[in-house]
């Protein structure tokens, strides 16, 4: 970003001066609906890896165009940057000349950037003040570049604030990185083919053969939790699964379970509010002409609800059991542990999409 060597020594992490290694103890914000929340548990100075999301201001040009076939190879989904997305783009690789952070991968899509980002070392401020420079640095480039654009000195290139997903697992890291791949052949196969997302499909997961509404491309989210609660649960355990919980809808993430119980529709309703998205497992299956009802129908539509059920046994609606209840929590479950698993398109003869 070539600061001036006085700016990167006040502005540039210092190896040397780290902080106190303790980490915060955890502890849950009362909710308050805003997608840009900071980790309250999480201590930002420390090393770590983040998928940060930028989103385009309105008034700013589009950072690129989509190009390619999201079904063929030989001509694959990529990105055509805009002069406005090879600046961030410049900016973006800029950020691994310096030691203290490495970026393992990026995609700039037209609205909004994905950045795998990783702090190597302690930093002398918080993660959210660097990602706050780099923004700006950007955004004066940009201005200096093209200032025969209209009104561009009172423009941003990105909104206020950003949102991050922490990976708190080498794994998690693994399936963030292929999400920012993936993100042009998804956008682009939305785009082409509208009707795969607003009918009902079968894939096959686990070998078993499973009827979906929606999103399918939900079972791929690097960011995915079982909400399944349950009084048996040890306080160590409730307070491991509250965590995961919090810190999915924090992310906007998705929440995957029948959402039958009190507390699970709860949580269904906080995620959805934050922005995130959920998978819900239908005990009664998805007939042919199935359409959810009421607000997730319209998630559905926004690419934001996933719907899957076991084909039905009869015509008529089964009751619900305990057996079926196990069932569906550890479908909900092997889904939220097994996100990257690849999934087959039955009704297309598609695979791995």
């Amino acid at each position: 970003m070539n600061f001036s060597q006085e700016q990167a020594a006040n502005q540039l992490p210092d190896k040397n001066n780290q902080p106190d290694k303790k980490q915060r103890p955890a502890y849950y914000k009362e909710h308050r609906p805003h997608n840009c929340r900071r980790a309250t548990f999480h201590d930002y100075r420390r090393p770590g890896k983040y998928m940060i999301n930028l989103t385009k201001d309105p008034a700013a040009p589009a950072y690129s165009r989509l190009a390619g076939d999201p079904t063929d190879p030989q001509n694959p989904a990529r990105t055509l940057l805009s002069p406005a997305g090879e600046i961030i783009n410049r900016m973006i690789t800029d950020l691994n000349t310096y030691p203290d952070f490495e970026i393992e991968n990026h995609v700039i899509m037209p609205d909004h950037v994905h950045i795998l980002w990783r702090v190597k070392y302690d930093l002398p401020k918080d993660f959210g003040y660097y990602v706050g420079l780099f923004k700006s640095r950007c955004t004066k480039i940009w201005r200096e570049t093209f200032p025969e654009i209209p009104n561009v000195r009172s423009t941003s290139l990105f909104a206020p604030k950003f949102n991050d997903r922490i990976a708190f697992s080498e794994e998690m890291a693994i399936r963030m990185n292929n999400y920012i791949s993936d993100n042009p052949r998804r956008r682009l196969l939305a785009i082409r083919h509208p009707n795969l997302f607003n009918k009902a499909q079968r894939v096959r997961i686990l070998d078993i053969e499973l009827d979906v509404f929606g999103n399918f491309h939900l079972l791929k989210h690097p960011q995915i939790a079982a909400a399944v609660v349950s009084s048996r649960y040890t306080p160590e355990q409730r307070a491991s699964y509250e965590r995961a919980w919090e810190e999915t809808i924090r992310g906007q993430g998705v929440l995957v379970s029948p959402f039958i119980s009190k507390p699970e529709q709860e949580l269904m309703h906080r995620v959805i509010e934050e922005g995130g998205s959920i998978i819900r497992l239908i005990p009664d299956g998805i007939p042919p002409r199935y359409k959810p009802s009421g607000k997730e129908f319209t998630l559905c539509a926004e690419g934001r609800c996933l719907h899957i059920g076991m084909p039905r046994q009869s015509m008529h609606k089964e009751e619900l059991r305990r057996n079926k209840c196990l069932l569906l929590n550890n479908l909900a479950r092997w889904i939220a542990s097994h996100p990257s698993e690849s999934l087959t398109l039955i009704s297309t003869g598609s695979r791995n999409r």
